[in-house]
């Protein structure tokens, strides 16, 4: 008597359903995470670039850079960097303007301006900690009375 054997090449339909839904799931939290790390990054970078702009502030009024005081300002996801105590009454053609990213946030952050020649920020209630967030990430700066900005 003969035996005939049937090989199968090739997937069944489960399997084929099995690997579609893990490759879907796997591409699901991946795209959660990459999200998570992007709004992390950009928190960190804003962080940076503010805290960047807040020492380059300081350091041209201590200089005296066009004979002026020079101050920051965080406002419609822009740092900007200003010549003059005030923004409102600033030289806008010494502005300096960095595009942040719009999910982040940081909640009651004034101008600060520092004086000329002496780099002191104005009088007030120092050190100063501003929160930097977006989304699930936050990081966190302080400005002391003698303008020094730390992380």
């Amino acid at each position: 008597m003969l035996s005939v054997k049937h090989k199968s090449s090739g997937f069944t339909l489960i399997e084929l359903l099995l690997v579609v839904s893990i490759v879907s799931i796997i591409g699901t939290f991946s795209v959660v995470f990459f999200s998570r790390f992007l709004t992390q990054n950009a928190v960190a970078n804003t962080q940076d670039q503010l805290i960047g702009q807040l020492r380059k502030a300081q350091i041209y009024a201590m200089m005296g850079r066009q004979n002026d005081s020079w101050g920051v300002v965080f406002q419609s996801n822009k740092i900007i960097l200003f010549k003059g105590s005030s923004f409102a009454e600033r030289d806008t053609a010494f502005d300096e303007t960095f595009n942040e990213n719009a999910n982040v946030l940081i909640p009651g952050f004034p101008e600060i301006y520092f004086t000329k020649t002496t780099g002191l920020p104005p009088s007030g209630s120092y050190p100063v900690t501003y929160s930097i967030f977006g989304n699930d990430s936050s990081k966190q700066f302080t400005i002391n009375s003698q303008g020094v900005v730390s992380r």
